[in-house]
């Protein structure tokens, strides 16, 4: 598994990288993707070809890029250390297409992870003209965060993905039950790192702060989530220097 502890923007009052794009509606601006709640989320005025440029003020060195609760099936990510007009003068870094809603069918859920490369000081996203494949009207996307990576255990056995609907529940007198959905469908993710060295367990940050997760074991780039530990951290020594602890986190939706 790879997680990004650190990524940018960090919050909303994160003034190290400014955000602009193509296009922005009135309520669903750039910015909001300083917001690490994915329903904050930025869109677009049209379905033409659009674009969300980031500037990081410096030229940086980071290797990943996870992007959220987007509806469109394809995008290209270009990088450069100049804010040249000609996009033929950017880096191409990967063009992604073929994207589909994920497992939770009844969610408009699409995230995907995109490994970076080099030095540079903007990152943009162009988005060329498709039709949606959901909300048809504009393109959205819920979190765009980059950061570095780090490589952390596989699952060993026992881990466990659950799936958490939202569900309000009325049963009736006469036998009845009605269920009504309310808010998203979440996964939780637990299990345990069993007998780690010291030196291997502070990969993982003892942190309440939201953090990406990503299951690179599956070969599969949508398979990474904005996540956040929901229980107490325990550690149990095996001896002065091994350590075991079980984990458990929820994707923000």
């Amino acid at each position: 598994m790879k997680i990004i502890n650190t990524f940018y923007p960090a919050n909303p009052s994160d003034t190290s990288v400014t955000i602009t794009a193509s296009s922005n509606d009135a309520v669903f601006v750039a910015d909001n993707l300083k917001n690490l709640q994915p329903i904050k989320s930025w869109k677009s005025t049209a379905v033409t070809e659009q674009y969300v440029k980031y500037d990081f003020g410096t030229n940086v060195t980071l290797d990943s890029l996870f992007i959220n609760r987007i509806n469109f099936a394809g995008f290209s990510v270009y990088v450069n250390v100049a804010d040249d007009v000609d996009i033929g003068d950017w880096t191409l870094i990967e063009t992604v297409a073929g994207l589909t809603i994920d497992e939770i069918a009844d969610e408009e859920f699409i995230h995907r992870w995109v490994e970076l490369s080099g030095t540079f000081r903007y990152l943009k996203i162009v988005i060329p003209t498709q039709t949606p494949l959901f909300e048809t009207s504009y393109f959205k996307i819920g979190n765009m965060l980059v950061g570095n990576a780090v490589e952390v255990w596989n699952p060993k056995s026992g881990f466990a993905i659950s799936y958490l609907p939202k569900r309000a529940i009325t049963e009736f007198r006469s036998g009845y039950i009605s269920v009504e959905k309310l808010g998203r469908t979440r996964r939780a993710f637990s299990g345990a790192l069993d007998k780690i060295k010291q030196s291997e367990m502070v990969k993982m940050s003892l942190t309440f702060e939201p953090f990406i997760l990503y299951l690179d074991y599956t070969s599969d780039d949508t398979k990474c989530y904005i996540v956040r530990a929901v229980k107490e951290f325990v550690r149990s020594y095996q001896m002065a220097d091994v350590l075991s602890m079980p984990f458990s986190c929820e994707e923000i939706v």
